[in-house]
């Protein structure tokens, strides 16, 4: 496979295989701003060994020498599969980040009118308690005055819940 890969290289031309460094680089340094979690749940052990050691050092010129380290194995390797994973990490965080601006904003209809946000609310989770979401809006308006906002933030956990058993 190696043999293969030396030969599609000298077959690309100098600024071809810059180009296809630079843009493993730019898959690096996304990859180097992923969290633990995200690291985990996507990536092959090697690659997120690596990404770990270069999130550890601090140094600036240690960092690029990691990253320059990082893309030489990416080229070595099929740089489909880390531009694949980062995609389908950044797919999945981008609905996450939806799904969460849905609640709030659901949270807030329902603190404003509540009568309207309620039938949105029984159509998108038929199987929440309304009794539990009404007492929480009613104590949350009443916080809202005071500026306490422990029940705004336990009706924002009652509906992500709810969401979650949905999805």
């Amino acid at each position: 496979m190696t043999k293969q890969r030396d030969e599609e290289n000298e077959k690309l031309s100098k600024s071809q295989r810059k180009r296809e460094m630079s843009e493993l680089l730019s898959i690096v340094k996304d990859l180097e701003n992923l969290s633990l979690k995200e690291l985990e749940a996507s990536l092959d052990q090697e690659l997120k060994e690596k990404i770990l050691e270069l999130q550890r050092i601090n140094k600036g010129g240690a960092k690029k020498r990691q990253r320059q380290h990082i893309v030489k194995f990416l080229s070595k390797q099929d740089k489909s599969f880390a531009s694949r994973d980062l995609d389908r990490l950044t797919t999945l965080k981008i609905t996450k980040n939806q799904r969460f601006r849905e609640i709030e904003m659901l949270r807030d209809r329902l603190l404003i009118n509540q009568e309207e946000g309620f039938e949105s609310l029984r159509n998108s989770y038929p199987d929440i308690d309304l009794n539990q979401v009404r007492v929480l809006i009613n104590l949350a308006q009443q916080e809202d005055k005071t500026g306490n906002r422990t029940n705004y933030r336990q009706l924002f956990k009652v509906l992500r819940k709810a969401q979650k058993s949905v999805h």
